[in-house]
């Protein structure tokens, strides 16, 4: 038993001299200094996101020269989607809860109605040249 005692005794001196051996080596402020940070992981991809647009909000495509911008016409809002840059030679589409509108830019300030087209019911292809397209073009949809 006396062993036993002797041992234990030696087992606790050895531990307390290994620890004031390690605190007398340090100024006692590691303690107090947080671990560092682990780098973050590597980047993944944003999380698509629905946004609720207002009138005069607009939007950009990233990585495209497209930009959208949401209207009031007729008294309901509207979103008019187009190519960013010159006009002339474009297209532009106008889209209500009600309809779809594609038109051409002729030039800066003169657009044609290409097409127009009711969700859920028909459409109408409006051009010049077709004798179809002509009726249309007098017709309400095409101007």
């Amino acid at each position: 038993m006396t062993r036993i005692l002797l041992v234990a005794g030696l087992v606790s001196l050895v531990a307390t001299a290994a620890i004031a051996i390690t605190l007398a080596r340090s100024d006692g402020a590691s303690a107090q200094v947080p671990p560092p940070i682990p780098p973050a992981p590597p980047a993944v991809p944003d999380a698509p996101q629905q946004l609720v647009l207002k009138v005069g909000d607009t939007l950009r495509v990233d990585g495209a020269p497209l930009g959208c911008q949401v209207t009031r016409r007729g008294g309901r809002p509207v979103i008019e989607c187009r190519r960013d840059g010159a006009l002339a030679g474009t297209y532009a589409a106008v889209m209500s809860a009600r309809s779809v509108t594609v038109a051409r830019f002729r030039s800066s300030r003169t657009a044609q109605t290409i097409l127009t087209a009711r969700h859920g019911g028909g459409w109408r292809a409006c051009s010049r040249t077709a004798r179809r397209s002509r009726i249309a073009s007098l017709s309400r949809g095409c101007r």
